[in-house]
């Protein structure tokens, strides 16, 4: 076995004094013994010790003598050309900017989908060679380039859900074996609250909606948590998303666990679930959806009154239409537990849209009018609306205010 790094550096430490005051044909000695040792080449064993003393010549009483140091080598620093430079940079801030901040695995995706369209638009400064290099681009090296912007984006909300009416035994507890998630149709719902910090009062909601299998999110503002209001978003959403609702899970909230979203789940042959007693994880699905298509775009702040539930309405119409027919997401598909580490595995980032395409338990009806519909929607003027009508949010909303503990 030979030796190891750090033992070859004390062994040339050691020799290169006696190489540098030696002769020529003690040099060759010394030279034969060095790389015995260390096993180099003869020719780099050669350039080693020669970086590794450095020759001095000074004057002592009338004499010229030479003083031999040992000097560490310093490692050639390699200069490589950024191949992904600061015109890359720019444009990529920028899409990820005006597209919601969306993280590396999801943003390469829809570049590379839309981005015919993307260069299009000016306003990205997409040239030709940055088109070619936004093409080939990987989300590891989109994340690491945006690491710096991520930083300045942050926020905070807090839970408002408050125990339901006692219909345990009504009902039924899902378990993750009871709905088959490979089929359309199962959707998880919850709440999120715009109460800026002050519960106080009336302030509104959105309920959120997510299909298990797709993804596909659909968001309805309502003005507070009575059981009407989110009944009624409910049935709005069952009336608006492609495919059949068969199944709907909750937590245990009362704007969910009241008789009246259970009645009319059962005269619509709805399978209605609800979650385990403090396990946000049983919802996981939905859950996730409150920060990346609510938090992500309204904020924190406090909304209240009919004209807030109307404009933040607007905006959802097409904000939804972004994230379910161009926004790509990922789903877990395996997570796996070794000593304090869970490692998790994800598919590719896919839209709620080509999930919904790939799905074989879809109608081939329903298949053509969602492709239909996708041509007729332009990504850019999407967008710009959506702009426009968070514009109109977020001139009614209400600043943070940190609640007293």
């Amino acid at each position: 076995m030979g030796l190891t790094l750090k033992e070859k550096k004390a062994v040339t430490a050691q020799i290169v004094t006696r190489y540098a005051k030696a002769g020529k044909n003690e040099k060759t000695k010394i030279l034969d013994e060095f790389v015995q040792l260390t096993g180099y080449n003869r020719k780099y064993a050669i350039s080693v010790l020669r970086k590794c003393f450095k020759k001095k010549t000074y004057t002592y009483n009338g004499k010229k003598k030479e003083s031999i140091k040992f000097k560490k080598p310093k490692p050639k620093k390699r200069v490589y050309p950024h191949y992904y430079d600061n015109a890359v940079l720019v444009s990529l801030s920028r899409i990820w900017t005006f597209f919601n901040f969306l993280c590396g695995q999801r943003l390469v995706p829809f570049i590379r989908e839309n981005i015919d369209t993307l260069a299009a638009f000016e306003n990205f400064k997409i040239t030709p060679e940055v088109k070619k290099k936004l093409c080939k681009i990987s989300s590891a090296t989109v994340n690491r380039l945006l690491k710096q912007k991520r930083k300045e984006y942050q926020g905070k909300g807090k839970s408002t859900t408050k125990a339901g009416n006692d219909l345990s035994k009504l009902i039924p507890v899902r378990a993750f074996f009871d709905w088959d998630e490979r089929i359309p149709g199962f959707f998880e719902v919850d709440t999120v609250s715009h109460d800026g910090g002050n519960a106080s009062g009336d302030y509104c909601f959105t309920v959120d909606v997510t299909d298990v299998c797709t993804g596909w999110t659909e968001l309805r503002a309502v003005k507070n948590k009575a059981q009407r209001w989110v009944k009624e978003a409910i049935e709005d959403v069952r009336n608006t998303i492609p495919y059949q609702m068969k199944g709907l899970d909750s937590d245990n909230g009362s704007e969910f666990k009241n008789y009246q979203l259970l009645a009319w789940c059962e005269q619509n042959h709805i399978d209605f679930t609800r979650s385990r007693s403090y396990k946000k994880n049983d919802n996981c699905f939905v859950e996730q959806k409150n920060d990346s298509t609510v938090r992500n775009i309204v904020g924190y702040f406090r909304y209240e009154g009919d004209e807030a539930v109307e404009k933040l309405n607007r905006l959802y119409k097409n904000w939804c239409l972004l994230i379910n027919f161009f926004y790509p997401s990922v789903k877990i598909i395996a997570k796996e537990r070794k000593d304090a580490h869970t490692y998790k595995r994800y598919d590719l980032a896919k839209t709620p849209f080509v999930r919904t395409l790939e799905n074989d338990s879809i109608p081939k009806d329903v298949k053509e009018a969602l492709i239909k519909k996708k041509a007729e929607l332009n990504l850019i003027d999407i967008k710009k609306q959506v702009e426009k009508d968070l514009d109109d949010v977020l001139s009614l909303a209400q600043p943070w205010v940190q609640s007293e503990s």
